[in-house]
């Protein structure tokens, strides 16, 4: 019998905290269990009241672990307006990363502040995981500021971070940025899948990104459709290059 063949399906979504541009609400648990994803990237991942959120709910259906890194209580004025908050205690938002793989690592690295941005400091997480082959490989969950001198500066210091780490890797997320801009500061990485992603009801840009390393071929790749939030989904199935020792 031949060696293993690794392969990893990567989601990832910017839920817009749950609802939709008019602040109402949409199924967020059944949109990402469509996606079937192995590894899923959630950003601005709403915990109402702090208590478990969709997250949860979709990590408990689909038989993953979650990680969680809260950025900003849900009363920061980057909330969508028409967010109805519920009465009591103040709730957060911000990245979840949901695995149905053995998590050997996490790291959260900071990516510092960006002038005018609402997020006083924001943040990547890296999880590290093991693959069936016994290989390891590191996804990295980001959603960088929308200011425009913020986002690059900050993705910069997030694929260095993710370098160190060594070995084969993923960086997925909301981006706020353009492909072309962040391959200046992603170099050796590539995307993993091409598509326009925001917004999500007339799409004109890619801001969502799957951005993979050297040790990965790229099997399919999509831009889902819209399902509510303003950005669209996005996923990818990659395959593991044989690593020379």
């Amino acid at each position: 019998m031949g060696a293993k063949v690794d392969t990893l399906r990567i989601a990832s979504f910017n839920t817009h905290w749950g609802v939709t541009l008019a602040g109402l609400p949409f199924d967020v648990v059944e949109a990402c269990t469509a996606l079937n994803p192995q590894v899923l990237v959630l950003q601005e991942s709403w915990r109402p009241n702090t208590e478990p959120g969709y997250a949860s709910e979709i990590a408990e259906r689909l038989g993953m672990t979650l990680h969680e890194l809260p950025m900003m209580s849900d009363l920061n004025s980057a909330r969508p307006r028409g967010l109805a908050l519920p009465p009591g205690e103040v709730g957060d938002c911000g990245l979840a990363v949901l695995t149905s793989l053995p998590v050997v690592d996490r790291v959260n690295i900071n990516l510092g502040h960006a002038p005018g941005d609402a997020i006083k400091e924001r943040f990547g997480l890296a999880l590290t995981v093991s693959l069936p082959s016994g290989s390891r490989a590191t996804i990295a969950g980001v959603h960088a500021s929308h200011r425009l001198w913020g986002s690059l500066p900050q993705l910069r210091r997030l694929h260095h971070a993710i370098n160190d780490i060594g070995g084969p890797s993923a960086i997925v997320g909301d981006c706020n940025m353009w492909g072309p801009p962040i391959k200046s500061v992603m170099r050796g990485r590539r995307r993993a899948v091409k598509g326009r992603t925001w917004p999500s009801s007339r799409p004109h840009s890619q801001i969502d990104h799957i951005w993979i390393d050297q040790y990965w071929r790229v099997l399919s790749s999509s831009v889902e459709p819209d399902v509510g939030s303003d950005h669209r989904p996005i996923t990818a199935e990659i395959q593991l290059l044989e690593i020379n020792p």
